[in-house]
């Protein structure tokens, strides 16, 4: 059952990377947004 364990720290490392990536995307908008009014 080693093969359930590597897909699984797969799955969880996918989750982690695109949520890091989703955020710094909305980081980067804001900050762009803040730029904008100045």
């Amino acid at each position: 059952m080693l093969w359930m364990k590597i897909v699984m720290i797969g799955m969880f490392s996918i989750t982690a990377i695109s949520l890091f990536v989703f955020q710094s995307i909305e980081i980067f908008q804001a900050f762009l947004e803040i730029m904008k009014k100045k």
